[in-house]
């Protein structure tokens, strides 16, 4: 059935970039579209164009809401950082208006969006760590394989972008807050990529934090499963006891066509063989790549191709024409980047390591790759996860940790070779001194950066800074 914007009146919550984003498309498509912010004073980006400065001098309600202001409102576009609970939404459920995300609206608008055009094809990745490395591999593989892909989503660009977009295939990077809000997404494939204790905060338990993730599958044709993973397989969901719920049936049968991949042996799928003493990542048993040909640092990266490649194959790629383009592959920023290598210490920015498992990988994928000593900068907000379960990896790979921000005691707790510092001059001047050649000073936090930074690229660059700084790194030589 087509959806059409302008039979719909619609409000959007939420005016940081998702939110900006819907209103432009609503406006352009001539939706009635008016929207509130919850900050008290919503101060407008530059070089806007004249009906998007209009819209916000005139739609744009920064105060409480009353019921009547959703009178003929039909939808609400809710952007993914307002959370489902706050007052604003819960009345406009009272109101009788519909809540979805600008995901779900990408979703109904696809397969009648343009009559001439064929709806796009979509995959979904989702976990708790790697979705944006992924994400932007799968793209980068597409495209180099003659796929005209983009990405979208979590990833940085709107989803209602990539609708407009000259793209056959949308690659869209979902976060448990847009999963939320979704219900009718056809993916080609989804994945969820791991799962660790995360936005606890916000979805109070671990148990509807998976719930959320596995939203991603409900209207999924294939699935690509990392099969050493805990809550990553379309069954995977969890009881009240927050057990896996091996039990549950699998309705629409994802996981029958599942290429399922990991760092062990497997004759199916994506596993780790050796051939001449030398590791290879292989497909259905065949290698395809030396894991000393490729240039991501860490296992948890090989785990990111594997998946990478398992999603290319759903559309068509093979992993062998896939493999070629690796090479070519540049990975985001504050991702497990070394930012500075000195007296054969190497200096490695992971900021975007924002949770306990994002870190762990890291310290897993590291660690065999230095003949030193790992000396750690974390901390910042927890986020309500429980830092103590970081405590065995602590111990098996690190040999100090410096903490930082508001949940640096969290760490001198769980942890006793820890000092908590003030800022990230302290933090970085403090591994110095301990720092010998061989050696990693690695900075991935575990926590959000919200209490000091930012975001987490700008405590990635102050990182970098930092070092640099105190190195006397000329600037030349940042890059």
């Amino acid at each position: 059935m087509s959806y059409n914007v302008r039979e719909h009146s619609y409000v959007v919550g939420g005016l940081g970039v998702t939110g900006q984003a819907c209103v432009r498309f609503l406006l352009q498509h001539k939706a009635t579209v008016k929207a509130f912010d919850t900050r008290p004073t919503f101060s407008a980006p530059e070089n806007l164009d004249t009906s998007m400065q209009a819209f916000l001098a005139e739609k744009v309600t920064c105060r409480a809401l009353s019921a009547d202001y959703f009178d003929g409102v039909d939808t609400l576009v809710l952007s993914p950082g307002l959370a489902l609970d706050i007052e604003q939404v819960e009345l406009a459920k009272q109101c009788g208006v519909e809540v979805i995300g600008d995901v779900e609206l990408f979703a109904r608008l696809n397969t009648s969006f343009k009559s001439d055009t064929p709806a796009k094809r979509v995959v979904g990745i989702t976990g708790s760590n790697g979705k944006t490395t992924v994400t932007l591999l799968v793209n980068h593989l597409l495209n180099a394989c003659g796929v005209k892909s983009i990405e979208a989503g979590n990833v940085g660009r709107p989803v209602l972008e990539a609708l407009e977009s000259d793209a056959d295939v949308v690659v869209m990077e979902l976060s448990s807050f847009q999963l939320e809000t979704t219900s009718s997404l056809v993916l080609e494939a989804a994945t969820v990529l791991n799962i660790s204790d995360d936005h606890l905060d916000r979805h109070g338990t671990l148990e509807h934090y998976v719930d959320a993730k596995h939203r991603i599958f409900a209207n999924a044709k294939s699935a690509v499963v990392w099969r050493d993973g805990e809550f990553v397989a379309p069954d995977d969901a969890l009881n009240v006891e927050g057990q896996a719920n091996a039990q549950k049936a699998n309705q629409n049968g994802l996981l029958r066509s599942a290429i399922e991949y990991g760092l062990g042996a497997s004759d199916s799928g994506f596993s780790i063989v050796t051939m001449l003493d030398s590791k290879h990542i292989a497909f259905n048993g065949k290698p395809i790549i030396a894991l000393s040909d490729i240039h991501l640092a860490g296992m948890h990266n090989v785990l990111n191709i594997m998946a990478a490649l398992g999603i290319c194959c759903k559309l068509g790629v093979s992993p062998d024409q896939a493999v070629k383009h690796l090479h070519s592959f540049k990975s985001a920023p504050h991702r497990c980047v070394e930012v500075a290598r000195v007296n054969s210490v190497r200096y490695i920015d992971d900021s975007k390591a924002t949770n306990i498992g994002a870190t762990i990988a890291a310290l897993e994928g590291i660690s065999p790759t230095i003949a030193g000593k790992l000396l750690l900068i974390a901390g910042g907000d927890a986020k309500g996860a429980d830092i103590s379960s970081l405590a065995p990896y602590l111990t098996q790979y690190v040999s100090h940790v410096f903490a930082l921000g508001k949940d640096a005691h969290l760490f001198a707790q769980s942890f006793a070779h820890t000092t908590q510092v003030a800022t990230m001059k302290e933090a970085v001047k403090g591994a110095l001194r301990l720092a010998a050649p061989g050696d990693a000073v690695l900075l991935s936090p575990a926590c959000a950066s919200i209490d000091m930074f930012k975001n987490y690229m700008h405590r990635g660059e102050m990182f970098k800074q930092t070092v640099h700084d105190l190195l006397d790194i000329k600037q030349e030589a940042l890059s």
